[in-house]
């Protein structure tokens, strides 16, 4: 097991250890990875050389001098490869070590000849020469090698032959060639590192545009990161809404820079407002961003932010450069990617809001719900009551009618006690009959079937005439009624039974609740109105009850077995009642001082002499 784990481990080692040869350290300049790489090729041509100057057949003096040359070319080497870990800025531009390498090819070069294999290390410095400084350096460089050349031929007086054309001209191809491959280096991470500038704007821009879901930011963040993107710019970002008009709504116009609004932001606006009408005619286009001129002379761009596919929604967003600057060309994915993530992002906030709504639509749809259940909760209670309070009601009655009647039938009685008998029925008979009334009116009230007899009527006739019918009831209780009835009031357009049924509903109540002391019944004309009251010096009503006896069901204290009684109806009939005739009734009380019950009634304005005229001759 030991051993498979060697032989597992031995690859492994050989794979990192060639990288660190070749790649060197890890977060090397790349300057320094060139210069390290020029050591890993000398030290393949030292290992090559070293045998093989034994096959050159080179004299004894010159092998040794090329051994000495081989020897100090490796100590040269150590030196630079310890020079690129401890002072890499002493190699960062790479002119030591093309001196270094050009001084021992020469040596070498002189000790074997231009003529010899020695010449083919000229190939290894040109190449090196190229990728570190281009075409100029390394064609010069072989030029002063050629021009060596030549110089030998002429002092050892040899001719030029095809080996020295042959060489010169691999030397040439070999310099263009390796100048060439540098360029091509050169431009592509220059594209690279442009892409990256790209890259890195454009994910600078859209970072901001998920700080918030709110569309009112994303706006804000869109105008922003455009500037970002683009420049020092002013833009515009305008929100056309929902395109199917599915719940539109309308959002403000975001301007940028946001401190000051410019002329050049109304001329954005404007050319935006135009392109959103544009495409709501013709919403099928390919390009999503257009090139514009506006008045002022300035060069703005158009960017289209939307979801193809559902085109529910357009945001524009509108572009200029300051100082008549031309907006910059961006590459197009690069804008591409910033017209996606820029849509998706308002898509985003479109949805969110659109979650918002209808999720505060189901609650309120539900707190109305729960509403509705509520108060039928309470309608039904209130009905059981009624229910169980009509009966109570009109038992009562029927049983006095019942009683006294089998009374006169099965007893003989004097005149005197027949005539208070009689009376009696006659008294529980009109009671409920009145109990019959106010169930039948309430049903007419809310089904609408309620018949209204309106014309011109005298109010104090009417007030007379309830005072009238209850004045035996009221002595009879041993209290006392005051009339304050304003001699200047005026005809009225209403139905005299409906008000008097009002009159002495209050009457009634009045009587029903003072056990001693005054019932004041006034009426007075008060800023266009006239105002009916009915006070009584009775028991009082709570303020948290005075809005709701005038409710249908409703009466204070325990229907059952508070007393006196009723049906709960008789207010809420009045209150339909006056409110038929554009008035209003309400209670001014206080518990144990009385109560003050008051319904307004509108005085109807004059009619013009003409038309009084014209309806008399008519």
């Amino acid at each position: 097991m030991a051993e498979e784990k060697l032989m597992l481990q031995l690859p492994k080692i050989n794979k990192s250890a060639l990288a660190y040869v070749w790649l060197g350290p890890e977060g090397m300049p790349k300057s320094l990875r060139l210069e390290w790489r020029f050591v890993a090729v000398r030290w393949i041509g030292i290992i090559f050389m070293t045998p093989g100057l034994l096959l050159a057949k080179l004299p004894n003096d010159t092998l040794l001098a090329a051994y000495g040359i081989l020897v100090v070319a490796g100590v040269y080497n150590a030196v630079v490869q310890r020079l690129i870990r401890k002072r890499p800025a002493v190699l960062t531009n790479g002119y030591l070590t093309s001196l270094g390498d050009g001084l021992l090819n020469l040596v070498m070069i002189t000790l074997g000849g231009f003529d010899s294999p020695f010449y083919y290390i000229l190939f290894t410095v040109t190449i090196s020469a190229a990728m570190r400084y281009g075409y100029a350096p390394s064609l010069g460089m072989v030029g002063l090698f050629v021009s060596f050349d030549v110089l030998e031929s002429v002092v050892t007086s040899d001719p030029l032959g095809a080996a020295f054309f042959f060489r010169s001209g691999f030397l040439f191809m070999t310099a263009i060639l390796a100048g060439y491959l540098r360029e091509q280096q050169s431009r592509a991470e220059r594209a690279l590192r442009e892409r990256l500038s790209h890259a890195n704007l454009l994910n600078e821009a859209t970072a901001m545009l998920g700080a918030s879901l709110e569309i009112e930011d994303v706006h804000r963040a869109l105008a922003a990161a455009a500037a970002h993107l683009f420049g020092d710019c002013f833009a515009i970002v305008q929100h056309s809404g929902h395109i199917n008009n599915d719940e539109a709504y309308d959002l403000p116009v975001i301007h940028y820079p946001p401190s000051e609004y410019l002329p050049v932001h109304e001329e954005l606006r404007t050319l935006s407002g135009l392109q959103a009408g544009a495409h709501r005619i013709a919403s099928e286009r390919d390009e999503l961003y257009d090139l514009q001129t506006l008045p002022s002379g300035r060069q703005a761009i158009l960017i289209r932010l939307e979801v193809p596919k559902r085109q529910t929604w357009l945001t524009i967003l509108a572009l200029a450069m300051p100082g008549g600057r031309p907006v910059p060309v961006l590459p197009k994915d690069i804008l591409n990617s910033f017209v996606e993530r820029t849509a998706l992002a308002i898509e985003n906030a479109v949805l969110y809001r659109t979650l918002a709504s209808r999720s505060y639509d189901l609650q309120r749809a539900y707190a109305d719900l729960a509403s509705a259940h509520q108060e039928l909760l309470r309608v039904d209670e209130m009905k059981t009551e009624f229910v169980a309070n009509v009966s109570h009601e009109f038992r009562t009655p029927l049983t006095s009618i019942r009683s006294f009647s089998e009374m006169l039938l099965s007893d003989n009685h004097d005149p005197g006690t027949q005539q208070r008998f009689l009376e009696i029925i006659n008294s529980e008979s009109e009671r409920l009959t009145r109990l019959v009334s106010d169930v039948l009116d309430i049903a007419r009230i809310e089904s609408g079937n309620m018949e209204w007899q309106t014309a011109m009527l005298d109010v104090t006739a009417v007030i007379h005439r309830a005072a009238r019918a209850h004045a035996a009831l009221i002595e009879r209780q041993g209290l006392v009624l005051r009339q304050e009835i304003s001699a200047d009031l005026p005809p009225i357009y209403g139905d005299a039974d409906r008000l008097y049924q009002v009159v002495s509903n209050l009457l009634d109540n009045a009587i029903k609740f003072t056990d001693h002391g005054t019932i004041t019944l006034r009426a007075k004309r008060e800023k266009g109105q006239i105002v009916v009251s009915v006070e009584d010096t009775g028991r009082g009503i709570e303020a948290a009850d005075q809005e709701r006896i005038f409710e249908k069901f409703q009466q204070v204290g325990a229907m059952l077995t508070d007393k006196p009684g009723g049906t709960g109806l008789g207010l809420a009939i009045c209150r339909e009642i006056v409110k038929h005739h554009k008035g209003r009734i309400w209670v001014e009380s206080e518990p144990g001082t009385g109560s003050t019950f008051k319904f307004s009634l509108k005085i109807p304005k004059p009619l013009p002499k003409r038309t009084e005229v014209a309806m008399a001759a008519a």
